[in-house]
């Protein structure tokens, strides 16, 4: 079979990037003909694999995101695919694979709490004009055959916000790679971080992430300032950490909250701490939730994150309701301090996500695209 794959941005790095490129090699090794369809890639590993570059110029990130996929959509029409499977919000799919989730119900999310400036702001942003204006084209096309979601409440907000048939989503979590279920290197990993950061026998809290403001670092912040227990907080991950380094100094915890930036040992960090908090506010499946999990630590998080489906609050970490509730986040970290509890807790979520393995992953989105198959088999021009 002709199948294409639409990506802007095509590259060994992050975890779409990681799942697209497992996926082209196991539609290789199933004898398929495999196209990527991209504005840009980064690979060496292109055997068997045709390109299509997809032009796109434009001064604006909202701009870009509509001539891609005007272009792609073009580009699709002057070819004869069976199969096209899109990992963007484009104009011309047979299968669309929502790794994002759905941009309406994270508007929702982005201004809870905040007041009308930011809401304002939100309003007049044409990035999130467009994004919703294609997301709405997507899932209302007619001709769309299938969609993969990769949690249940993100397929609920496709189908109850935009009407999509419930048969035509498929949920398929993210997975792991096998390596991520290695726990031998958590002692040498514990005492590397005692040195280097100078930490005694206090609770080792961790976040991992971009998006600091999304993804909950600020409710983090003010519930670890509640704490009855000592405690050193990581703050792992790429953003501006100024402000938020003010908000613990105003907290008074200052020296208690430690902003690494990127590190490229991040297993050190999941390997080495006790708790993995991450209150978020949107995120449709976090792999850093996935990763902590798989490294044993017991989680807390907000239900507006896809992996909180998988925790049993007492038993393999915590789901808090609202992830502004500073009080239910700081209660379910307190009740992770004694070692015991957190042990316990951590090796249950460690059991949890074993099954959760990137071939699995591979293996059911390949049963979502070939289940669509025979009514495109033998090839057809895509619509202009």
């Amino acid at each position: 079979m002709k199948i294409a794959l639409i990506r802007q941005r095509y590259t060994p790095f992050g975890g779409a990037e990681r799942y697209m490129a497992r996926l082209v090699s196991s539609l290789l090794a199933a004898g398929h003909a495999v196209h990527v369809i991209a504005a840009a890639w980064e690979t060496d590993d292109t055997a068997g694999v045709t390109f299509h570059r997809v032009p796109v110029r434009a001064p604006f990130g909202w701009l870009r995101a509509i001539v891609f996929a005007r272009n792609a959509r073009r580009l699709v029409a002057n070819e004869r695919f069976d199969l096209v499977f899109s990992l963007e919000r484009t104009l011309r799919q047979d299968v669309y694979r929502a790794g994002d989730g759905c941009h309406r119900r994270w508007l929702r999310q982005k201004n809870l709490g905040k007041g009308w400036p930011a809401r304002l702001a939100t309003m007049l942003n044409p990035l999130h004009w467009t994004y919703l204006a294609l997301e709405r084209r997507l899932f209302t096309d007619p001709a769309l055959r299938g969609v993969i979601a990769n949690a249940a409440f993100v397929r609920d907000d496709i189908v109850n916000i935009y009407g999509v048939a419930p048969e035509k989503v498929r949920i398929v979590r993210n997975g792991l790679e096998p390596a991520a279920f290695d726990r031998s290197a958590a002692p040498e990993s514990r005492a590397g971080l005692a040195e280097e950061f100078g930490l005694g026998d206090e609770l080792r809290l961790l976040y991992v992430g971009s998006g600091f403001e999304r993804k909950g670092v600020p409710a983090l912040i003010r519930a670890a300032a509640r704490l009855s227990v000592p405690f050193r907080l990581f703050v792992v991950g790429k953003g501006r950490a100024a402000k938020y380094r003010r908000l613990a100094a105003r907290l008074g915890i200052g020296d208690r909250v430690v902003f690494t930036g990127p590190r490229k040992d991040v297993n050190r960090f999941y390997l080495g701490c006790d708790v993995f908090a991450f209150p978020t506010r949107y995120d449709p499946f976090s792999n850093a939730t996935l990763e902590a999990m798989a490294a044993g630590l017991p989680v807390v998080t907000s239900r507006f994150n896809g992996v909180a489906e998988l925790i049993d609050s007492g038993k393999n970490g915590f789901v808090v309701d609202d992830p502004l509730d500073t009080a239910a986040i700081a209660a379910a970290l307190e009740r992770l301090a004694p070692p015991a509890v957190r042990e316990r807790l951590g090796e249950e979520a460690y059991r949890t996500v074993l099954p959760l393995t990137m071939e699995r992953n591979v293996r059911e989105t390949l049963e979502v695209l070939l289940s669509v198959l025979p009514a495109s088999v033998g090839g057809r021009p895509g619509r202009p």
